[in-house]
């Protein structure tokens, strides 16, 4: 038939703000929906953050790779503006694979990248550009010390789950931080008086959780939740928001140019984006674990 199907139309509206009980709502571990329409097809691998082989998240991509054909990939972790098919993530996805115990450093985003070489689909960043986030988190009162500070909170369970730090109680923190500012004011275009070092960040901190950063530090405190009871929820919240706007943005662009494409996010990103890509597309046709029974269910 002659009948072209009239573009998708994003649903920004429909974002839904992470919560706790949103949080509560999200299962244990990965859950990819399939949505399809017309040929075009979406996969969202939504992720349990996982660095290794036997995970279900690693599962998951293998066999999205393995089922599927993908025009496009986009990835978690790097921005959009990178390009497509950025050298420096299929560098760091080639050194950072499985160790001799079988500790994949570099987590999901291995499997990733390596499977859409193979499959020769573009490879895109999902994320939105510092810039962009800071003009967003701006215009909601948030000052440049709280963008810059969670910036580098962000990365403290990161460190933990690389074994670069046992605990935020660790001495090797320190140079971690140091190094962490001076590469996020730059990416934020701050002046250097902003969180000049160290213990500025720990007293920023400290002010807005009413506690020393140290041994204490729960991964709850970077997560983006609208009524978190930590102040950086609510920083984390912001950035989340404009992040999220993003994504769902370039997903449906994608769609429009009638490209099948695989998206691979953290799991709570997916609760957040999933009545706004509902609304969009449509209810997926599938989700759960066993990929292979799309071939009923999505045809």
């Amino acid at each position: 038939s002659g009948c072209v199907a009239a573009p998708l139309r994003p649903a920004l509206q429909r974002l839904a703000p992470w919560t706790t009980r949103l949080r509560d709502r999200q299962p244990e571990d990965a859950f990819p929906p399939v949505y399809k329409r017309g040929s075009p097809r979406l996969v969202c691998a939504a992720a349990q953050h996982a660095n290794r082989k036997p995970s279900l998240t690693f599962r998951l991509i293998r066999d999205a790779y393995a089922i599927f054909h993908f025009d496009t990939v986009i990835a978690e972790g790097f921005a959009t503006s990178r390009g497509v098919n950025p050298p420096s993530i299929f560098k760091y996805a080639a050194e950072s694979g499985p160790k001799a115990d079988g500790f994949v450093e570099g987590g999901e985003t291995v499997p990733t990248t390596l499977g859409a070489r193979q499959e020769n689909a573009k490879l895109w960043g999902g994320e939105a550009d510092d810039l962009d986030i800071k003009a967003s988190v701006l215009a909601e009162g948030l000052s440049d010390a709280d963008l810059l500070g969670f910036y580098v909170l962000r990365n403290v369970p990161q460190w933990i789950g690389e074994r670069k730090i046992k605990d935020a109680g660790d001495t090797r923190l320190k140079p971690l931080v140091e190094a962490a500012l001076a590469k996020s004011r730059a990416a934020l275009q701050l002046p250097a008086d902003v969180l000049a070092g160290f213990a500025e960040w720990t007293e920023w901190y400290e002010d807005l959780n009413g506690k020393r950063i140290g041994v204490g530090f729960a991964t709850e405190e970077v997560g983006p939740l609208a009524d978190g009871k930590f102040g950086t929820n609510r920083i984390a919240f912001a950035i989340s928001r404009a992040r999220d706007a993003h994504l769902h943005k370039l997903i449906i662009s994608h769609l429009n140019a009638g490209e099948s494409v695989l998206v691979v996010f953290g799991g709570s990103h997916f609760m957040i984006q999933r009545p706004a890509l509902d609304a969009a597309i449509g209810q997926p046709c599938y989700v759960g674990t066993e990929l292979g029974r799309t071939a009923l269910t999505c045809r």
